[in-house]
C-alpha cells in the first residue's frame, strides 16, 4: 500500500513523533481498509501504541497527516476521537479504582436528567442491557479495584462496543484474558466486522494476529517496514521483519542442572482462598504454576511473601524454617515477587529508572543511614546495562518507557537484592517476542547461578517451553504435578478444569 488507497477508512502519511531522546515514529505511511481487522506488530518501543495514541488524540504528531474517510483528521483529545467514531481500549487499563463499575462505564459521557443531574437510573438500565446483550454479568455498584485484570479488560471492551464506534483501537486486549475470554473477544470482533466496523489490533501474540487479522503492518524502531495481507505471509516472516533478524528458536536451551531442594512451602492454608498447598523447588529449577484465572495462583504467591495474610503454613529455605511476617522479612530471606501488574504493583511511574531500580536496595543493599548516591548510580547503571533497558538516560521517568522496558526495570529492582527464589507472575504479559527472548535468557542465567524461579503463567506455550516441572492449581488446591516429559497443554488443562476429581491429583 504505497499509493493512497481511496477505499481506506484511515490513511497515515508521513507520521513522525519524537520524545526527549527517542524518535518514536519516523515517516510512517500506510492505509487501513474499512470493515477489517488490521494488526500492527513490532517489538516494544517500535511505536505501535504511540501511533494509536496519535489517532486517539492523546498525542499530537510532529509531522504528517491522518485521513479519516478521505478527509484530514486531527483529534484534540479522546473526546474528539470518540465524536468522530473512534474508540480506544488501552494496553494499561484506563480505569479509576475507587469508582464503581457503572461510573467507569459512563466516565466522561454520563447521562443527565432534565434537571441536569447524573441520571443513575437510566444509566443502570442501559448498562444492564449492554451486559445482557454481551452475555456478561457485573455488579454495577462494585468498586473497580475489586475486579481482576481480566474482568476490567472485559469491561473496557464492552465500553468500546457500547459507544457505536466505527473504528475501535485495541492495544493488547487479550494480555490478561483466559482462553474462553479470548474466544468471546474474537467472536465480538467478528460481529464488529460483519457490521462494517474496523478494528486496529495490537498484539505480541502471533497466533492471535494470524487468527483474527486481515492485514498486518510491521513497525520497527519507529519506522514502517511493511503492510501485507495476512494470507500472504507467515509467522516466521513477520517476526523476521519485526526484529530485523532471523529467530531460530522461541525458547533458549536451558543448560543448568538441578541441585538440592532450595525452597519449600508446607501446609499453606487460607480459608476460602487456598487449601493444603505443598510444593518444593530445587536449585536451578523453574517451577511452573498453571491454572485458570481465579484459581488462586497469585494469592498463594502473595501469601508466601507476606503481602497477604494466611491462616497457617510454613516456609523453608535449604531445610531451615523461616519466620516471615512482613514483605521485608521475605526480602531479607531472598524471596521476592515480580507482580503481574507492573504499572499498579511494581513501579513508581512518575519516578526515574534509577529511583525504581534502587528503591528496594536503599534498605536491603545499602544498609546505612546516609544515602549512597554513588552506589545507587552504579547499581542502576549495572542493572540497566545487564537488562538492556532502552531509554535516553537513567533519569527518564518510567511512565515514558515501553512495556518491555518497564518490565525490565521491575526485574532490575528485584534482581538488585540478589534473591535466592524469584516468583515471576505473568512476566512477559504485553511484551514483544524479542524482549521475551531476553527475559527467557535472563531466567536461565538466574538458574545457572543456583537460584530458583517459580513461574506463574497463563501463556500455555511459555509455561511448557520454560518449565522444568509444573504444578496445576484448581479452585485453590493443587490438582496435580507434571514432570518435564509430562508437560503438555492437554494435561495442564485437564487438571486445571477438573481439579480434585482428576485421577492424577497428588496427595
Amino acid at each position: 500500500m504505497t499509493e493512497k488507497d481511496t477505499r481506506a477508512i484511515l490513511s497515515f502519511r508521513g507520521i513522525s513523533k519524537a520524545f526527549p531522546g527517542v524518535q518514536a515514529l519516523n515517516n510512517v505511511s500506510f492505509d487501513v481498509l474499512p470493515g477489517c481487522v488490521h494488526a500492527i506488530v513490532g517489538e516494544n518501543g517500535a511505536g505501535k501504541s504511540t501511533l494509536l495514541k496519535i489517532i486517539n488524540g492523546l498525542y499530537k504528531a510532529d509531522k504528517g497527516e491522518i485521513y479519516l474517510n478521505g478527509k484530514e483528521f486531527i483529534a484534540g483529545g479522546p473526546s474528539d476521537a470518540l465524536k468522530a467514531g473512534i474508540s480506544m481500549i488501552y494496553q494499561e487499563l484506563n480505569i479509576i479504582p475507587d469508582m464503581t463499575v457503572l461510573d467507569n462505564l459512563y466516565l466522561g459521557r454520563e447521562k443527565l436528567s432534565k434537571s441536569g443531574i447524573v441520571d443513575k437510573k437510566n444509566m443502570t438500565k442501559e448498562a444492564q442491557g449492554y451486559f445482557k446483550e454481551q452475555g456478561l454479568y457485573f455488579d454495577l455498584d462494585e468498586k473497580m479495584r475489586s475486579l481482576s485484570i481480566a474482568q476490567a479488560q472485559m469491561l473496557e471492551i464492552v465500553k468500546a462496543i457500547s459507544v457505536n464506534a466505527k473504528v475501535i483501537l485495541m492495544d493488547e486486549p487479550t494480555s490478561s484474558l483466559t482462553e474462553n475470554e479470548v474466544d468471546f473477544l474474537f467472536n465480538k470482533i467478528q460481529e464488529l466486522k460483519e457490521r462494517g466496523i474496523t478494528v486496529i489490533y495490537i498484539s505480541h501474540k502471533m497466533e492471535e494476529v494470524f487468527a483474527i487479522s486481515d492485514h498486518i503492518t510491521v513497525l520497527r524502531d519507529g519506522e514502517h517496514i511493511n503492510t501485507v495481507p495476512t494470507k500472504d505471509t507467515d509467522v516466521s516472516q513477520v517476526i523476521e521483519m519485526m526484529v530485523g533478524r532471523k529467530m531460530n528458536e522461541v525458547y533458549p536451551k536451558k543448560t543448568s542442572t538441578l541441585g538440592e531442594v532450595m525452597f519449600e512451602v508446607k501446609n499453606f492454608n487460607k480459608k476460602g482462598v487456598f487449601k493444603d498447598i505443598n510444593f518444593s523447588v530445587r536449585q536451578g529449577e523453574i517451577l511452573g504454576i498453571a491454572g485458570l484465572i481465579g484459581a488462586g495462583r497469585t494469592e498463594i504467591a502473595r501469601a508466601i511473601i507476606a503481602l497477604d495474610s494466611k491462616d497457617s503454613g510454613d516456609i523453608y529455605i535449604k531445610g531451615k524454617k523461616l519466620t516471615i511476617n512482613t514483605v521485608n522479612d521475605s526480602i531479607n530471606h531472598g524471596i521476592v515477587l515480580v507482580p503481574e501488574d507492573r504499572r499498579r504493583q511494581g513501579l513508581n511511574l512518575i519516578a526515574s529508572i534509577r529511583d525504581n531500580i534502587s528503591l528496594v536496595s536503599l534498605k536491603h543493599v545499602f544498609k546505612s543511614a546516609v544515602l549512597n548516591i554513588r552506589g545507587i548510580e552504579k547499581l542502576a547503571k549495572t542493572q540497566s546495562k545487564e537488562l538492556q533497558i532502552k531509554a535516553p538516560s537513567l533519569s527518564t521517568k518510567v511512565e515514558k518507557l515501553s512495556g518491555g522496558n518497564q518490565q525490565k526495570t521491575v526485574l532490575g529492582k528485584w534482581l538488585a537484592v540478589e534473591p535466592a527464589v524469584l516468583f515471576l507472575d505473568e512476566p512477559t504479559r504485553g511484551i514483544d517476542v524479542g524482549t521475551k527472548y531476553e527475559i527467557y535468557k535472563l531466567m536461565h542465567d538466574i538458574c545457572s547461578q543456583g537460584n530458583s524461579i517459580v513461574l506463574i503463567d497463563s501463556d500455555m506455550e511459555e509455561l511448557i517451553g520454560m518449565s522444568d516441572r509444573v504444578i496445576v492449581v484448581c479452585e485453590g488446591e493443587i490438582a496435580g504435578e507434571l514432570q518435564k516429559e509430562e508437560i503438555n497443554a492437554n494435561s495442564i488443562m485437564r487438571l486445571a478444569a477438573v481439579g480434585g476429581q482428576n485421577e492424577h491429583k497428588t496427595a
